[in-house]
């Protein structure tokens, strides 16, 4: 496929025609202008609800459309499923990029949308179970996160990129490149006073079209910085008192030392390539699942899923258990309004 026959999407998580989509909007230009088509979905256009975690979710056994939610959820997965090439924009709230992101993450990715899940699906819906499996989620595309925020130090932006990286990895996104701004605060277009910054997000854009179209073994990361994790390039370590360190958002173990008064931290090659923003982190996550030995799992605790010789059992238990529950006084709510005509 041509350059010019493939589609970069910018999703938008901030005002419209804020410092973020401006950022946006820049880097699909610097894109446009190889070849690229762009379009720019911003999510304040859209209206998608909360998942309810009702676990009765058709959208596992025909399709997305036919979850019970009715409302822009299946726009939103249709645009990702058909794009090439994406990239995240959003300003910093809490820390984290705006709720709504996450809840669009909630409802549509996760294990409902993973790539070695979805593997596993084919292969049982060719055993002639019913499951769904959309075969746009095998398409490899590269990707970018853009986070911008008021403060001037990292301080109050930490976790801005990496919280993008939680919406994407179940796609197998190939991120090649990041960049985060500060010191634009709420006044809409201040980051255009920014050139550093706006001539980066053109740049950003380049290097997202310049990997369309090619195998995820070539699309190379793009960043200023390679961060302390080598795999999703983010800084954020778990330390737990000793060694091994975990990086959180990839989930794999490394070895921390400080030289010279310098911190490293070292990730070896098979840590690196169970990460689950690989194939073979989330396949890792699936067998967690779906044991080859249910029985012999639940034992050792190595799973969660239920042996079939205990369903009944636990389940009657669960039932009788849950009892003190439903009597208790029922949530809070909201008086409702009567709207008059």
């Amino acid at each position: 496929m041509e350059v010019n026959d493939m589609k970069l999407l910018g999703i938008s998580c901030g005002r419209r025609m804020g410092n973020s989509e401006i950022l946006l909007r820049e880097a699909l230009m610097g894109a446009a202008e190889l070849g690229v088509d762009t379009e720019v979905l911003s999510l304040l256009d859209v209206d998608v609800k909360p998942c309810i975690g009702c676990k009765v979710c058709q959208a596992e056994i025909t399709g997305k459309e036919d979850c019970v939610i009715k409302d822009d959820a299946v726009f939103v997965w249709n645009k990702i499923m058909d794009c090439d090439g994406l990239i995240l924009s959003g300003p910093v709230y809490c820390l984290t990029p705006p709720g709504y992101l996450l809840v669009i993450r909630d409802r549509l990715f996760g294990s409902k949308s993973d790539v070695a899940w979805m593997m596993e699906r084919k292969k049982l819906k060719g055993q002639g179970e019913k499951v769904f499996v959309d075969e746009r989620c095998f398409k490899t595309r590269p990707g970018a996160f853009i986070s911008v925020g008021g403060s001037v130090t990292p301080d109050w932006l930490s976790l801005g990129l990496s919280i993008f990286q939680t919406m994407t990895f179940s796609i197998q996104l190939e991120v090649v490149d990041q960049m985060m701004v500060m010191g634009t605060n709420i006044v809409k277009g201040q980051v255009l006073l920014d050139d550093t910054a706006m001539s980066r997000a053109g740049k950003l854009g380049c290097h997202v079209a310049e990997a369309m179209g090619k195998p995820g073994s070539e699309m190379k990361w793009q960043g200023d910085e390679t961060g302390t994790c080598p795999v999703c390039h983010q800084n954020e370590i778990t330390i737990k008192g000793k060694n091994p360190v975990q990086c959180p958002i990839c989930g794999i173990y490394g070895e921390l030392k400080i030289e010279n008064g310098e911190i490293k931290v070292t990730f070896s090659e098979a840590e690196q390539k169970r990460s689950r923003l690989t194939l073979a982190g989330k396949m890792e996550h699936w067998n967690e699942y779906h044991p080859a030995e249910p029985e012999k799992a639940w034992q050792l605790n190595q799973t969660s899923t239920m042996p079939p010789s205990k369903q009944t059992q636990f389940m009657n238990e669960i039932k009788r258990k849950m009892a003190k529950y439903k009597a208790d006084k029922p949530c809070i709510k909201p008086k409702k309004t009567k709207v008059s005509p």
